[in-house]
């Protein structure tokens, strides 16, 4: 996890909560399974007193909270061996500052003790959705991107994913872009619960943008 929220991002409204949660959330997972918390030095003693003893903090350079998008995507091979792949976050197609972020995904492996795997692609780890079985779903309007991938289609997408990750299918779903930071994550729009079965989103108001779109995926 990652204590990373500040004012410039947040707000003042929102800062506290946003605090307050994190350290919450790290808590009740502690009481089942080991947490380590990234925390900008800056905020390690408020982290600290936040999120008690049964969570481990360690010092690191933050812009934000987005473990899962800024960190690497954990894989194995076949011997059972970790490692880690990083994706060359840039802040959700710049939107947002990122240059602490961008080392998250070899901060993570390092302390973790595991390879970096280096990526020709710029993503983030909530556009990725596998069944760990060699099936991805992914969205089109974040992964074919210009603000991430301008250069990149769907066949070298796909060959760069396989390398990494050991994909070989992949379903495309549109996507819609420019309604919220991610440019469609496809946790919005679908998740596996196991290989072959599938939990779809769909937006059942006429009025929405995600309506039309949704009823594609579901195609």
């Amino acid at each position: 996890m990652a204590f990373g929220a500040q004012a410039a991002i947040w707000g003042d409204r929102l800062l506290q909560p946003a605090q307050r949660n994190l350290a919450q959330i790290a808590r009740v997972i502690a009481q089942f399974e080991p947490v380590r918390m990234l925390a900008p030095a800056a905020h390690m003693e408020l982290a600290r007193r936040l999120c008690g003893d049964g969570v481990q903090l360690l010092a690191q350079p933050l812009d934000d909270i987005w473990m899962r998008d800024a960190g690497p995507v954990f894989v194995h091979n076949v011997q059972g061996q970790l490692a880690g792949a990083g994706f060359n976050f840039n802040g959700w197609g710049g939107k947002q500052e990122y240059g602490w972020d961008r080392a998250v995904a070899a901060a993570v492996c390092q302390r973790a003790g595991v390879p970096l795997l280096k990526s020709s692609l710029i993503l983030e780890g909530g556009a990725l959705e596998v069944d760990g079985d060699g099936t991805a779903i992914l969205t089109e309007s974040c992964m074919l991107n210009p603000n991430r991938n301008p250069n990149v289609d769907k066949a070298g997408c796909e060959a760069e994913l396989k390398r990494l990750l050991g994909v070989d299918k992949v379903i495309w779903l549109p996507g819609i872009t420019g309604r919220d930071i991610t440019d469609g994550h496809t946790d919005f729009y679908a998740r596996f619960i196991h290989p072959g079965v599938v939990i779809a989103g769909v937006d059942s108001d006429p009025s929405s943008f995600d309506h039309a779109v949704t009823q594609r995926h579901l195609a």
